[in-house]
């Protein structure tokens, strides 16, 4: 552990489980003052606590804007600064190849994962500090297509083309903004890899390291938001153990 973030304020959405429960507490181990954000306030809240300290927790639904206000005005009342915002809140919902997904579910993932990815960053960016980042979460699906689930992946294609967009509006007051992009990841909100989607004989690789765990994404979030990505904006940063290079015709659930 470092103090790489001693005095500095983080902000993380989907924080009450998964990628964003460890990002917020290895951000806290790294010394930043960090803040817990879900829709879910009694998760958040157990999170925040259980970093303890000056750690807080406040309700947001990222598909709303003016939650989002509220979220970062909570913030700026307690704090005072933002330093970093980690918005890592989406939903993967069910499978549903092009021939079953229908109007609601596509409506859905639009505004949780793209709409709300939209909301967070026009939120932040009046009040992010010189020097300070956001991170935002895509998806491996957000880089290549995912045939199980076109909603999901439009979504996060429209999230790296977000991300990439507003590189200007953050520049202008010297902040950086990046897409993180997981492969499959074990998570409250994924699950464990669905054997049912892959190929058997592909089914050890994926295991070895098609998976990776929440802290794996948390350890990546927390470099891209420090000063040694400082040069490092308007990407979209893939973490998949090479599942897309390596044998790309098999697509798990990916994201969150």
């Amino acid at each position: 552990m470092t103090d790489r973030f001693t005095g500095k304020v983080a902000l993380i959405t989907g924080a009450a489980s998964g990628i964003g429960r460890a990002a917020a507490i290895r951000f806290a181990q790294e010394g930043a003052r960090v803040f817990c954000a879900d829709l879910n306030l009694a998760g958040a809240q157990a999170v925040a606590a259980e970093i303890g300290g000056s750690a807080g927790a406040v309700q947001v639904d990222v598909a709303n804007y003016a939650s989002n206000q509220a979220m970062v005005a909570h913030v700026m009342e307690h704090a005072g600064q933002l330093d970093v915002a980690f918005l890592n809140a989406g939903l993967y919902g069910a499978a549903e190849g092009l021939d079953t997904v229908d109007e609601a579910l596509f409506d859905t993932l639009i505004a949780v994962n793209l709409k709300g990815a939209f909301n967070g960053i026009k939120a932040v960016q009046p009040v992010i500090a010189q020097g300070g980042a956001v991170v935002v979460t895509a998806s491996a699906a957000g880089v290549v297509g995912h045939p199980a689930n076109p909603a999901y992946s439009a979504a996060k294609h429209g999230v790296v083309g977000l991300v990439k967009s507003c590189v200007d509006a953050f520049a202008a007051r010297g902040a950086r903004i990046n897409a993180l992009c997981p492969g499959g990841v074990e998570t409250p909100l994924i699950g464990a890899v669905d054997v049912a989607m892959v190929d058997p004989q592909d089914l050890p690789r994926v295991r070895l390291r098609g998976m990776g765990r929440a802290q794996h994404v948390a350890e990546v979030a927390l470099w891209l938001a420090s000063p040694a990505a400082g040069f490092i904006t308007g990407q979209a940063q893939v973490l998949d153990a090479a599942l897309l290079s390596t044998f790309a015709p098999v697509m798990l659930p990916v994201g969150p």
